[in-house]
């Protein structure tokens, strides 16, 4: 799945995402021309002091954060796992909703999600995978397969998947959910500072790339609405 970011702007406003990444992102001003342009654009700086002040701020982050997941993790019997990083402009996590063992192959379906701290967003998305695990003469190691992106809340994902977004919208008062195919959605010169990257997505933008692009994850199937969540952005 590729996509240009676009939308349907007699029927929806998704401008406040873009005005948003514009905000803190110098579109249009390419890295290889200099690290140094990126590091003086004043939205570049606003990020960089977001980022000290609620990630690597140990008591910040554990108070806005880490308090929510064990919360959350413990209201739906549920084991969770912070993947809250020091250059993703986000708080993140996941659920793990189910997990089985054959011999060398463990099998998980996970719940992910995230709140970006640029502004009142959030993303919600589902995970199948199987991760292979090896001896080896030097060290153990493990292979990972992603077999489905669940998109929206169906099937065995729905009743996580629609209890985590009513909990972070309790939490996170007036944040909305991304759809995916918009968060999926390139801007033509964007470069986000910590990747390595052209033309990133407004996910990789708000909240992290461990989606990527649409064209990496073209072999895994995407299961659910990819516009779950457009009501939320109606005019």
């Amino acid at each position: 799945m590729t996509n240009t970011f676009d939308f349907d702007f007699e029927a929806y406003d998704f401008w406040p995402l873009y005005q948003t990444i514009q905000k803190f992102y110098p579109i249009g001003i390419l890295k290889n021309y200099g690290e140094g342009i990126h590091r003086e654009y004043e939205g570049y700086k606003a990020l960089e002091r977001l980022l000290v002040e609620n990630i690597h701020d140990e008591k910040t982050w554990k108070s806005n954060w880490v308090s929510f997941t064990k919360k959350l993790g413990s209201e739906l019997e549920k084991k969770t796992f912070g993947t809250t990083y020091g250059q993703a402009p986000s708080y993140s996590a996941y659920l793990i909703l189910d997990w089985k063992k054959d011999g060398n192959r463990s099998n998980y379906k996970e719940l992910h999600f995230s709140v970006s701290l640029l502004g009142n967003y959030f993303q919600i998305y589902g995970i199948e995978k199987t991760q292979l695990s090896y001896e080896d003469e030097v060290m153990p190691y493990q292979v990972e397969n992603v077999k489905e992106v669940i998109v929206s809340p169906i099937d065995d994902f729905k009743n996580h998947f629609e209890a985590v977004e009513e909990k972070i919208k309790k939490q996170f008062k007036g944040y909305r959910l991304v759809p995916f195919y918009i968060g999926q959605s390139r801007i033509q010169g964007l470069e986000v500072y910590h990747l390595d990257k052209e033309n990133c997505t407004v996910n990789m933008a708000l909240f992290n790339d461990f989606m990527g692009y649409g064209d990496q994850i073209v072999d895994v199937e995407l299961r659910g609405d990819m516009d779950y969540g457009m009501d939320g952005w109606k005019k």
